[in-house]
């Protein structure tokens, strides 16, 4: 029983380390455009780029979360052989 504990934390563990890979690689391929110009005394264009960096900054924080369950995982698949 205490075998079959151990592999489950460490296949979660696993498991969650590639779905925190996943989730950044996601985060990286979000499009920022960078085509910020100015026209009639205003910035044009840096709402498009917020709003891309607002998404990569999102999915950045899911791919976190996932990375800290992943080592709270592997710690636990230590402790409790």
């Amino acid at each position: 029983m205490e075998e079959a504990t151990h592999n489950a934390f460490i296949w979660s563990s696993i498991i969650t380390g590639f779905l925190s890979g996943a989730l950044w690689f996601y985060a990286s391929s979000i499009n920022v455009p960078t085509n910020i110009g100015s026209g009639y005394g205003a910035l044009v264009g840096v709402e498009e780029m917020t709003t891309g960096f607002r998404k990569q900054a999102i999915w950045n924080s899911y791919a976190a979360v996932a990375t800290a369950v992943a080592v709270v995982l592997q710690a636990f698949g230590q402790i409790f052989p």
